[in-house]
């Protein structure tokens, strides 16, 4: 028999993204947004590479965060189907769920329109457009999960990104590392970047 599904975290999103360098200050970007709207980002860099049992507890941690973000731009070769197989599995979860219980997804795209032909089954479901820049990003997020009258101010947010950008590099080399896509430097990334934020006076109560 099959464990009752956990009742989701309101505050966490699943981080469905690239991992490659040139992602990395994107990737930053949505941290600090996230962390900056008082919610709590999550991804598959926590899980260890153990082999089995992996894609169980990728399904696990999609299902344990009330929200999951999916950026699809990156279409070019060589193909990677990390992104859709992952929006696959979110969006099932959506499918099966209701009421307060039901997963939320975000969609994230580089261009207007292209998702219209790289995934055709998603018409109607419009994904914000970040144009492959940072602040484009922070705007995208905000507009999809951010609470205007509450704030923040994207220019703050854009602030805090520019700070974390320096943090996660002090982070790499400390770890020996050349990427934010590690475990150890994205978990302590992330609190960096809500202690940044707390700082800053912007994660709301």
């Amino acid at each position: 028999m099959l464990a009752a599904a956990p009742v989701p975290n309101e505050k966490a999103v699943f981080l469905n993204v690239p991992f490659d360098r040139t992602y990395e200050p994107l990737f930053l970007a949505l941290v600090a947004t996230l962390v900056s709207i008082g919610r709590v980002p999550r991804s598959v860099l926590e899980i260890p590479d153990r082999g089995q049992g992996r894609l169980r507890r990728i399904m696990g941690l999609i299902g344990a965060c009330r929200v999951s973000l999916h950026d699809l731009s990156r279409v070019g070769g060589p193909a990677r189907f990390n992104m859709p197989f992952e929006l696959g599995l979110a969006y099932s979860l959506r499918l099966q769920s209701s009421g307060p219980r039901r997963h939320l997804v975000v969609l994230l795209e580089a261009r207007q329109h292209r998702l219209n032909r790289t995934l055709s089954d998603l018409a109607g479901h419009d994904p914000g457009i970040h144009g492959g820049k940072a602040r484009g990003v922070v705007g995208a997020v905000l507009d999809s999960l951010g609470t205007p009258a509450a704030g923040p101010y994207p220019s703050d947010v854009y602030g805090l990104w520019r700070r974390l950008m320096r943090v996660a590099r002090e982070l790499e080399s400390r770890d020996h590392v050349s990427t934010v896509f590690s475990r150890g430097v994205f978990l302590r990334t992330v609190a960096a970047a809500t202690r940044l934020a707390s700082d800053a006076g912007s994660i709301p109560p």
